[in-house]
């Protein structure tokens, strides 16, 4: 019974690790997410000296910058947690051999 519920639990990370790249990619390749990450990456510094920023128009550049960073940042913090939290339910099912051996597989360890 407990190979089966670590298979099950296993399929649905892989399920849940597939879909939330495939939804990251095509969120992310959708036209209003690419101009503000692309602009993220670009920097402050130069959309103010290409685009000619007025301090007003700096200071909505600025702001909207640092609240996709901060929000981009969150994501990725609860991201982890969640991760963290699954990974501890499932270690907390095994025995302490069947513990060894899933922190050694996803370790990326061969012993």
């Amino acid at each position: 019974m407990a190979i089966l519920a670590v298979i099950f639990v296993c399929g649905a990370a892989f399920g849940a690790a597939v879909t939330r790249t495939y939804l990251h990619d095509r969120l992310l390749s959708h036209p209003s997410y690419q101009g503000l990450d692309a602009a993220q990456h670009v920097g402050l510094a130069r959309l103010k000296s290409e685009l000619s920023l007025t301090p007003a128009q700096e200071r909505i550049v600025t702001k909207v910058l640092d609240d996709y960073a901060k929000y981009y940042q969150n994501i990725q913090d609860e991201r982890e947690d969640v991760a963290e939290h699954g990974k501890q339910r499932i270690l907390d099912a095994l025995s302490p051999e069947q513990q060894r051996k899933f922190l050694r597989i996803f370790s990326g360890s061969a012993r």
